[in-house]
């Protein structure tokens, strides 16, 4: 990787928007290359050939090429963000960079499956769910990405033509960083900060050698928290448009949660229910597998819920039902 100081003949800074299409509901992700003494990746769309064709495609147009980059930095695991590396990899001896808690992910081998694929089971079975309806087959596939770079938060990176902070903002999932450079306020912010869209916070197996899952909603609502604080100006993020003032972003999920909570209280005036049945209410529309997101969306709100002793759950023959406190 190159150190800052080390010069290019590109111009200083420029940060080229790489629009991917995704099979999943947001219809495209993004990708950013950018460009000044370093050249750095910030994530690289989906697996399989036809993306990683599109993805090289579009550097080309932009006169690029995989060659001309130090290092790739994912904002997290999700394989609309990550399912890019070994294609590319294949092609170039490009560094990766990604917080340490995806480790867990990459090291884990097929026992990290198999832990993964038990606790996915038990959580549908726990929501009153059918997970031989509902849940996808993951079928194990070894990750080999060569060289990776574990990064915490308050770690700096070298992008463009200076560091940039890394943040990391635990909800959408384990692995969240968000990018930003304290002297522009620029932000490269992953699917923590989206304008104009909902960002589920996904439901995750606990840790090893834990036996509580994390509480993701919990998580997320105070790494909004954290960035809200955060002077930030210009964020790229991982779906949709460029954007200024997340703070307006910020408060839109808040209220979109509130608004959530007051859907499932109202769920369950009229008695106890499954998450399961619970999401059947607030999302008719979901149906087969796509019912995951509903079931994690719900569990998180009820798990802040039951913290502020909103709700009550009682387990049923493995099913959890809850009620709202007496």
């Amino acid at each position: 990787m190159l150190s800052l100081g080390e010069r290019r003949e590109w111009p200083i800074v420029k940060i080229i928007k790489l629009q991917l299409e995704t099979p999943f509901a947001e219809g495209y992700v993004n990708a950013f290359a950018a460009i000044g003494e370093t050249a750095t990746l910030i994530d690289t769309g989906n697996p399989g050939k036809k993306s990683f064709l599109e993805f090289k495609s579009l550097l080309r147009q932009n006169g690029l090429q995989l060659s001309d980059f130090d290092q790739i930095v994912l904002t997290h695991m999700h394989t609309d963000h990550s399912g890019g590396i070994e294609l590319i990899r294949e092609e170039t001896d490009i560094p990766v960079y990604i917080h340490e808690q995806a480790s867990i992910s990459i090291n884990g081998g097929k026992l990290e499956h198999e832990r993964n694929e038990t606790f996915y089971h038990g959580f549908l079975k726990q929501c009153g769910a059918d997970a031989s309806i509902h849940k996808h087959a993951q079928r194990y596939r070894e990750i080999n990405w060569g060289k990776v770079h574990y990064i915490k938060d308050g770690d700096r990176l070298p992008i463009g033509d200076d560091w940039f902070e890394v943040v990391y903002v635990p909800g959408h999932s384990q692995s969240d960083i968000l990018l930003w450079n304290p002297k522009t306020g620029d932000a490269f912010s992953g699917d923590h900060l989206v304008a104009n869209m909902s960002v589920n916070a996904f439901i995750e197996p606990p840790y090893p050698g834990s036996t509580e899952r994390p509480k993701p909603l919990l998580q997320f609502r105070d790494s909004l928290k954290k960035v809200r604080m955060l002077p930030l100006c210009t964020v790229y993020p991982g779906h949709g448009e460029v954007f200024i003032n997340h703070l307006d972003g910020i408060d839109k999920r808040f209220l979109e949660q509130e608004k959530r909570f007051r859907f499932i209280r109202e769920a369950l005036k009229d008695g106890a229910k499954s998450v399961f049945e619970i999401c059947k209410i607030l999302y008719p529309q979901l149906k087969g597998k796509m019912i995951f997101l509903g079931l994690s969306q719900i569990q998180g709100h009820l798990d802040l819920l039951e913290l502020n002793g909103e709700v009550e759950a009682n387990e049923r023959d493995s099913v959890f039902f809850y009620r709202l406190a007496q």
